[in-house]
């Protein structure tokens, strides 16, 4: 059983087919990509070359989120990809033999459980007074939703350097970014 269809899932997905092996694939969105799929409108993705079971090397680049989910529609769409859209795991148990994931519409009994979840959905909070409100969020998808507004970004990884850009970028928007390094020693040289 394979849990997730961001790009560790979909490669998953491709070597159990390759090898014939009898699995399920199973995502809580609505559609595929994992993290690129909650990136902000027309963000661009830096991606390495891979090779992929089945459609062998691909080599993208720097590509806007909308392409890159475009091109793994391809593939799903020219493989035939068994994946259960909007099928959320909500239970494991190791049961004899493998794992029973139960989701909130079925049940799985597996010899092999692969968690290709990523880490989108589990934000590392800061633990202060306040961050609970509903102005406080933890990704960006449109930065022109706050045009014209005073933001703080916390951070200094490329998720945070890319916010900051993206929402600076809007008229009349006022944006600091905070964090608690003495420099950006984690990003992208590009960003």
């Amino acid at each position: 059983l394979i849990v997730g269809a961001g790009p560790a899932g979909m490669s998953a997905t491709l070597g159990a087919m390759e090898k014939k092996l009898r699995f399920a694939t199973l995502e809580q969105e609505d559609s595929l990509g994992g993290t690129v799929y909650h990136y902000p409108r027309n963000k661009i993705v830096m991606t390495q070359p891979v090779t992929l079971p089945l459609a062998g090397k691909i080599q993208l680049g720097e590509i806007s989120k909308e392409s890159l989910l475009e091109r793994w529609q391809g593939l799903v769409a020219r493989f035939a990809m068994p994946i259960n859209f909007n099928e959320r795991m909500e239970k494991v148990e190791t049961i004899d033999g493998g794992f029973l994931v139960r989701t909130q519409r079925s049940e799985y009994r597996a010899r092999s459980l692969l968690l290709a979840i990523g880490r989108r959905g589990t934000p590392r909070k800061l633990g202060v007074a306040g961050e609970e409100h509903a102005k406080v969020v933890y990704r960006l998808i449109d930065p022109e939703q706050y045009q014209g507004r005073k933001i703080l970004v916390v951070g200094g990884g490329d998720s945070a350097i890319e916010a900051a850009v993206s929402l600076a970028e809007q008229p009349d928007t006022q944006v600091a970014l905070s964090y608690r390094g003495e420099a950006f020693g984690r990003v992208k040289p590009r960003n």
